[in-house]
């Protein structure tokens, strides 16, 4: 009976560490399309999470008891940098007690500076011109190319947590790289038949986007980043968009669409479609490629 008890306490641990080689890294990102890139990267070698929903406006999240938990058993930590967490991300690394993922470790990475940020202010900046990220846009993801260079740099950090599964990363991520560079001209081209050249937005969430697809943004309906809009300046960007001709709003999903109403009524045929912006951010937008898919169609009129 002894020899029994030993047997299978020996079968059971034998069985728990089969299990977490199986199970491979814990990734937690900060947002969806992070765990969504990973999760091309590492595939069934990883396990991911995303602290934001597809839903959230990454620069505002909670910092919760479960989101440090979840990074306090992680082996990696993804976020994008360039300030986008920087309200809420520190008290999660700190109330996580998890010396990995600790900044400056292999464990914490922040993929925004790898991939030569747009919008990187100059001069001195201030308070009164709104929520300006000093070292640049944060919203790198919306770009299909930086999103493939992403991967590579995710891919890299990996392989040095886990050496082993080296090759299959970056497998990985030169071939979800490639991918985006094939659907790149694709997609171009297709925006390219609309005829559209310049957009409107709500924030400067899509700035990647239309600079990739050469688009011009030539007004925010934000009167300055984080500023909720104004009557005058909606005023102003229907003056800019009469002047310019322009007849498509493209409105973040975490922003209020009902703001377009008074451009709608000066403007008859202006198009103002809510667009995910973050994976799971809408149904059937559970991948980067589903993502872009989707801009592209709303820019299409589809």
């Amino acid at each position: 009976m002894k020899n029994y008890f030993l047997i299978s306490v020996s079968f059971c641990s034998s069985l728990f560490y089969s299990l977490a080689s199986i199970a491979g890294l814990k990734v937690v990102t900060t947002t969806t399309d992070l765990a969504a890139i990973t999760r091309e990267v590492g595939k069934n070698l990883i396990t991911v999470e995303s602290i934001a929903k597809g839903t959230q406006d990454p620069h505002f999240i909670e910092a919760k008891p479960s989101y440090m938990s979840k990074v306090g058993q992680a082996d990696m930590l993804v976020s994008i940098g360039l300030d986008l967490e920087a309200a809420w991300l520190p008290s999660i690394i700190q109330g996580a007690r998890n010396p990995k993922v600790n900044r400056g470790e292999k464990g914490n990475l922040e993929v925004g500076p790898f991939v030569a940020p747009l919008d990187v202010p100059t001069g001195k900046i201030t308070r009164a011109e709104g929520d300006v990220h000093p070292e640049g846009n944060p919203h790198v993801t919306l770009d299909p190319i930086r999103a493939g260079e992403i991967a590579v740099v995710i891919a890299n950090r990996m392989a040095e947590i886990d050496s082993s599964n080296k090759g299959a990363f970056l497998e990985n991520a030169k071939s979800f790289q490639q991918r985006m560079k094939d659907k790149t001209i694709e997609w171009q081209k297709r925006i390219d038949s609309t005829k559209i050249k310049k957009i409107i937005t709500y924030h400067k969430t899509l700035t990647y986007f239309l600079d990739r697809f050469h688009l011009g943004n030539p007004g925010i309906l934000e009167p300055k980043p984080g500023i909720p809009p104004t009557s005058n300046h909606i005023l102003k960007i229907i003056t800019i968009m009469k002047e310019q001709n322009i007849n498509l709003i493209l409105v973040e999903n975490y922003f209020d669409p009902t703001i377009t109403g008074k451009i709608k009524q000066d403007i008859k045929d202006v198009r103002t479609p809510t667009v995910a912006v973050a994976v799971d951010g809408a149904a059937k937008v559970s991948n980067m490629e589903e993502l872009y898919e989707q801009l592209v169609k709303s820019v299409e009129g589809r």
